[in-house]
């Protein structure tokens, strides 16, 4: 199969020509294989010209380990190709410089990693179906030797060739965490984020969050484990929401309504599946009436979430009311399509041994997470800053002195 499959490659046009000797014929030979039926054409596809920017950049890294070649080399080619193509744009010095940062981080391992993981994952976790579907098998059915180095062809098969560049840029930028940055492009894939999306998750530590969460929860004792898993997915700790100004001392009611009036802000927060039903949603329980902070219904999960806001320390009653709105709503208003109904506490602080304690013995799943706010200015401060018709005065004289 190997020799049929080199062959192959042989007889196409669009070989990879090898570089032989100096700078002028590497540039030559770097220059036919762009201008080569099969990578000009790849250029205009995201996957393939992530392929080629992976070509180029572990061209230069090999270049540079071979014959010591410093940054300037980088300089150098940047005016070269952007002389030989024109009406081609990423040949910038800067971009440059990041497709040598992406070969040297995506390795042959570390995408081979990424599509052995996939397979694992199609296979359902069985292990040695897995290993039947080797990543060679898989590659046989794709072009091969598009690289013409070991890296393989078939990186179409991993999550990392399937974000854009724009991405692959801002996570090589912002994290350094080989591990984090795989599951940001994950995440991406998974949610179709928009670049703007994990550049906000970012700055607030999603990744962290996500897992930040052992004793917090009874997700593993009271769903199945698909469920329990997915559960665990959507459940962060700390919650950030530094897109509220309020003061210290607000209510709880008044956190409920600043998140609801941003609410596009805090679903963006939760997640991506959750569809938002209400808030003070009313239960019954015997002779009296309860309202549930906020509810929530998510779509992969298929069950109702329900979100109860504390603005102090967590306290283990807590868990026994969420635990009594939970039956409610099930026997009340699940349906029977709907899984077992979810309630997460959010709370300024809490203990984690006694969040342990809490949850111990209950049949209905419950998470407790801390939540974060920027609070507003103290009052001190604000009397020192201009007020909002102060703003406006001073730009109203500012654009009539420009306007004379």
């Amino acid at each position: 199969m190997a020799s049929n499959t080199k062959s192959r490659v042989r007889n196409t046009s669009t070989a990879v020509v090898r570089p032989k000797g100096n700078y002028k014929s590497w540039l030559t030979t770097l220059k036919q294989n762009i201008s080569s039926a099969r990578l000009h054409t790849s250029l205009q596809v995201n996957a393939n010209m992530l392929m080629v920017y992976g070509y180029i950049g572990k061209e230069i890294l090999d270049k540079q380990e071979k014959y010591g070649w410093g940054s300037g080399v980088i300089r150098r080619l940047a005016k070269d190709l952007q002389r030989a193509f024109p009406d081609t744009k990423g040949f910038s010095e800067r971009n440059l410089v990041y497709m040598r940062q992406f070969a040297a981080e995506y390795t042959q391992d570390v995408i081979t990693q990424t599509v052995s993981a996939k397979l694992a994952q199609a296979a359902g976790g069985n292990k040695k179906k897995a290993i039947t579907q080797t990543v060679s098998a898989k590659l046989e059915k794709l072009p091969v030797n598009l690289f013409g180095h070991t890296l393989p062809a078939a990186m179409a098969n991993s999550v990392i060739f399937k974000i854009s560049w724009s991405h692959h840029v801002l996570l090589l930028d912002k994290i350094n965490n080989i591990d984090e940055r795989l599951w940001y492009i994950e995440q991406s894939v998974k949610n179709g984020w928009s670049v703007r999306v994990p550049d906000y998750q970012i700055s607030t530590d999603l990744y962290q969050r996500q897992y930040k969460k052992k004793r917090s929860n009874n997700f593993h004792l009271t769903l199945p484990k698909k469920q329990s898993d997915l559960a665990n997915q959507i459940l962060k700790d700390p919650y950030n929401f530094d897109f509220l100004q309020i003061s210290e001392s607000a209510s709880e009611r008044e956190l409920e309504i600043e998140l609801t009036r941003h609410i596009e802000k805090f679903l963006l927060e939760l997640g991506a599946g959750f569809a938002y039903v209400g808030r003070q949603f009313k239960l019954k329980l015997g002779r009296k009436e309860y309202f549930l902070d906020l509810l929530f219904y998510h779509l992969y999960l298929r069950c109702f979430i329900v979100i109860d806001l504390k603005i102090g320390e967590f306290e283990p009653e807590f868990v026994g009311k969420m635990n009594a709105y939970l039956n409610a709503l099930n026997k009340e208003h699940c349906q029977p399509h709907d899984n077992p109904s979810i309630g997460i506490i959010l709370c300024n602080s809490k203990d984690e041994i006694e969040v342990e304690y809490a949850l111990q013995g209950l049949q209905h799943p419950i998470g407790v997470s801390e939540y974060r706010i920027l609070p507003a200015l103290p009052k001190k401060l604000r009397d020192k800053l201009p007020s909002p018709a102060q703003f406006k005065k001073v730009i109203q004289e500012f654009n009539a002195m420009y306007k004379r």
